[in-house]
């Protein structure tokens, strides 16, 4: 311990030799100035060079273990923890530990020095185009050493219980906002509902038999029959109640179900996809509640080793024989449901003729066709066994130099039709692709089919139908064909076919 004492002593001196004090260490104490009186030192002020003289000679005085030269001596003592008989309260039989810091770590590291800049950087230093290495996003801070690491931010600690509260906060605020729209919905419900029974409770009263204006002006207590009133009364024709009408019946009777709304396509197929989602999640909530038997998965020879790759299976050539009759017997029933649903040749007929009487009840339309030339026996059959596919009736009048073909049906037959004769018949080519054999085998002069054409010279509504079968007939002459539409009543059209001019005519593609 006395080797410790004697180290820091002249660690001490040392430190006070590098002072360079007035008079060095071992100098004589500088003396204490004379005492003034009371007056004059409470007047005049003790200057700093005598304070410093005094601080120094008491430093001395206690180094050297001799009092200043205004104080007694006194001995100089150690600090309690440097004796060796000191014990520190409440640890018996523990030495003291000196307060003097021994460790790198606890003493206080010096601030490095920074490097003075002497001048600012030149401007074609921070110019892109000349330093392409200058970085703008650095800032204009720039030291000769990096920015010392910032101390890390301490742990705060969240009280227990803090978001817990919060979130009750939260819910009782969405609670009280519910319970708002809530009350302002029955509000207005409530509302409603008295609008509604005041309307109710309304009912008009009848007319009075005499309004009370005109009361002191009746003598019999009722208006003067009849439309003839007198010049001198004060009653006219003008006075007059209106009648009260009746509303309509669908008002009266309100269990008449409402019209039914017509979907687009769109719409319905919309609403078929909603529906059958809901039987497939309906089915599947049933699964879950354990209602159904789960669905055995559709074993199939892409997807089987999927299926049975958790599950062992000790003999693969049945697994497979077991799949390939699982998907024969979902074949099987596919084919026996279409069968079941598959309609009779009977109704099959009936179900034609039900959509043929449905369109008729829509309107009959009648389309009158002017034909250059109608010998070609590809041409007569095709004319005459669309138009019965088609239940149209009429008549086809085969002209040596004209020729007419009238139709008459429902209007989306008649259209089927117009699209035959406008569009897919080839009038222009005399080529017979049938068996049968051209007129022009019967020593007839060869027919040029180059200038053929077929025209709609007519086509509207008419109230019913004036032919009760289609007929294909050649005339002769035109007398003939002229008796064969009179016979129907419809004469005016070969007359409107024989003023027909083609070459004025707007193309009768345009029509469809």
């Amino acid at each position: 311990m006395d080797a410790l004492i004697a180290k820091k002593r002249a660690e001490v001196m040392a430190r006070l030799a590098s002072m360079k004090l007035p008079g060095g260490v071992g100098a004589a104490p500088i003396p204490a100035p004379a005492p003034v009186s009371a007056a004059v030192s409470s007047a005049v002020a003790p200057s700093p060079r005598d304070t410093l003289a005094a601080l120094q000679a008491r430093v001395q005085a206690k180094l050297s273990g001799l009092s200043s030269t205004t104080a007694p001596a006194q001995p100089t003592e150690l600090h309690p923890m440097l004796r060796g008989d000191y014990k520190a309260p409440g640890r018996s039989g523990q030495a003291p530990m000196p307060r003097i810091s021994s460790i790198k770590a606890n003493q206080r590291k010096e601030k490095p020095k920074r490097l003075k800049i002497e001048h600012e950087a030149p401007a074609s230093f921070t110019d892109p185009e000349k330093n392409p290495y200058f970085d703008p996003t650095l800032g204009a801070h720039r030291t000769a050493e990096p920015h010392a690491r910032r101390a890390g931010k301490q742990f705060q600690f969240t009280r227990p219980g803090r978001y817990i509260e919060q979130a009750e906060r939260l819910r009782n605020e969405a609670k009280m906002e519910q319970l708002k729209v809530e009350i302002a919905a029955r509000a207005e419900v409530a509302r409603l509902e008295d609008e509604v029974l005041d309307a109710n409770a309304i009912k008009f009263s009848e007319p009075p038999e005499i309004e009370w204006w005109d009361a002191p002006f009746v003598s019999n207590g009722a208006y003067p029959q009849g439309d003839i009133v007198p010049v001198e009364s004060l009653i006219t024709i003008y006075v007059q109640h209106p009648v009260p009408v009746e509303p309509p019946a669908s008002i009266l009777s309100m269990s008449a179900a409402p019209s039914q709304l017509m979907l687009t396509r769109k719409e319905r197929k919309k609403v078929r996809r909603q529906r059958r989602i809901e039987l497939q999640s309906e089915l599947r909530d049933k699964v879950k509640l354990g209602l159904l038997p789960p669905v055995e998965p559709k074993l199939r020879m892409s997807n089987f080793m999927r299926i049975m790759a958790n599950q062992s299976v000790p003999d693969p050539t049945k697994l497979e024989a077991e799949v390939r009759r699982q998907m024969q017997a979902r074949l099987d029933k596919h084919e026996a449901d279409n069968q079941a649903r598959k309609l009779t040749k009977e109704q099959r007929a009936a179900k034609h003729e039900s959509k043929v009487e449905s369109e008729e009840q829509k309107g009959v339309v009648t389309a009158v066709f002017r034909v250059s030339n109608l010998q070609h026996p590809q041409h007569r059959y095709k004319v005459s066994i669309n138009a019965k596919q088609h239940h149209l009736t009429g008549v086809a009048l085969v002209c040596e130099n004209l020729s007419l073909v009238v139709v008459e049906g429902p209007e989306k037959f008649v259209k089927a039709y117009k699209k035959l004769m406008l569009r897919r018949i080839d009038w222009v080519n005399g080529e017979i692709k049938l068996d049968a054999v051209a007129s022009s085998a019967d020593g007839k002069a060869e027919i040029d089919w180059s200038k053929n054409s077929c025209h709609m010279i007519w086509q509207g509504p008419i109230e019913q139908r004036r032919f009760t079968q289609f007929r294909l007939r050649d005339c002769a002459t035109e007398g003939l064909a002229k008796r064969v539409l009179t016979s129907a009543g419809c004469d005016s059209y070969w007359q409107l076919a024989k003023q027909f001019d083609p070459s004025t005519a707007v193309a009768s593609d345009l029509l469809l």
